[in-house]
């Protein structure tokens, strides 16, 4: 068990990194928008905004669901008819269907990937609310009148 928990920690740790990397470009491409789009309608810019957001943190999540599954695949992990990758992202997502159940030795691997899915997912979550907060006070601010 202590295999497990150091290992998949490792992966963990591995995911962390990738998420702190997106909610860089995140946040320098929302500013980057934001600056931009000063001209667009309110609604229209906090489209865009969130657009982009999704899209990013979206794409973040699938690598981290691959570099699990990629883990699974390393340590040979049989989990019933699915392949490492929907196994992944059914414990990653705390999904579990519960037609797929790891081997014997590796039960541990699937709520470690879980936990860390769920830290990564209410990050995302808190990542949305700041890009909102943003253009919310971006667009609560005074524009300069044209006389």
């Amino acid at each position: 068990m202590f295999h497990q928990l150091m290992t998949s920690g490792l992966v963990s740790l591995i995911n962390f990194g990738i998420h702190a990397v997106m909610t860089g470009v995140i946040v320098v491409i929302t500013r980057h928008v934001a600056g931009r789009t000063d001209d667009l309608h309110v609604f229209m810019r906090l489209i865009t905004l969130l657009m982009i957001t999704a899209v990013a943190l979206m794409v973040a999540h699938v690598i981290e669901v691959a570099v699990w599954a990629g883990y699974y695949s390393w340590m040979v992990m049989e989990a019933g008819n699915t392949d490492p990758f929907e196994f992944a992202f059914e414990n990653y997502t705390a999904l579990g269907y519960g037609d797929a159940v790891p081997g014997k030795g590796y039960r541990v691997i699937g709520p470690i990937t879980a936990l860390n899915g769920l830290l990564l997912i209410g990050w995302s979550v808190a990542i949305i609310f700041e890009v909102m907060k943003m253009a919310d006070i971006q667009i609560g601010r005074e524009r300069p009148r044209s006389r």
